[in-house]
């Protein structure tokens, strides 16, 4: 049984600063949690239901350090951040500050600014992993990637994605063997047509205005998908996964 104070004390994880104090987030779900615990993250501690402890035994048998807690499913409820919560939370330690230098120089990096929405963050990692791509360098006012929505957009990628906070024209400035590209509406590279052979560093803005105007003049040019229908705009993930799927597919960028 769950005490009061373990329910105090996830509940209090859910807000940023707790997360920040304690370096711990939460992780609920079972797809999630399993990706999580096969992965280089390190748990603090499992809480799960009879049912799901009982499915997922030779997974734990791997993990016997660390405690799994049986929960009923009203216990659950009181510690969960959803209306219908899952079978399973874990708590995770938030892993030290990765560094930013890439020693395998990977001909596509992929770059997040200012956006605000943690479910298109989410989205966007979860993108990476479906392309390989290991690390997103987030600016400082993007999303928390902690943020339980934003854990639970990623469906499991957070294991495998490292997301890095860091100044965006900074890194920009710091990878010239890259030539960097801020995705806007009007462009002037239509992705369709690109034929260079450098490695490209690709910049996604914000879902209502875009790159900021500070790192397209720091940017080598823009790119844009070129639009054949009537939309104002796409959405800031789904417009990352048609550029990054027209980098991957062009031959010049694969190895």
């Amino acid at each position: 049984m769950i005490s009061k104070a373990q329910v105090k004390f996830i509940r209090l994880l859910h807000q940023k600063k707790y997360r920040q104090l304690h370096l711990l987030f939460i992780a609920e779900g079972s797809k999630i949690a399993i990706d999580i615990l096969e992965s280089a993250l390190k748990v603090h501690k499992i809480y799960a239901t009879t049912e799901w402890l009982a499915e997922n035994k030779h997974i734990l048998q791997r993990h016997k350090d660390i405690e799994a807690m049986d929960v009923s499913e009203e216990e659950m409820l009181k510690i969960s951040s959803l209306d219908t919560p899952q079978e399973v939370l874990l708590l995770v330690h938030i892993p030290e500050k990765i560094s930013q230098n890439t020693s395998s120089s990977p001909k596509i990096l992929l770059a997040a600014d200012s956006i605000r929405d943690p479910g298109n963050l989410g989205t966007i990692v979860r993108i990476c992993d479906w392309y390989g791509i290991s690390q997103l360098y987030c600016s400082d006012d993007c999303a928390e990637i902690y943020n339980p929505k934003t854990v639970r957009a990623t469906m499991g990628s957070i294991a495998r994605v490292e997301v890095i906070y860091t100044d965006i024209r900074q890194l920009i400035m710091d990878h010239k063997t890259h030539k960097s590209y801020a995705a806007t509406l009007d462009g002037n590279v239509n992705i369709h047509k690109l034929t260079i052979p450098e490695p490209v560093l690709l910049i996604i803005g914000n879902e209502a205005r875009g790159v900021s105007e500070e790192i397209i003049k720091t940017c080598d040019d823009t790119i844009m998908i070129p639009r054949y229908g009537k939309a104002e705009s796409l959405n800031a993930s789904i417009a990352t996964a048609v550029l990054i799927d027209n980098l991957i597919r062009n031959e010049r960028l694969k190895d």
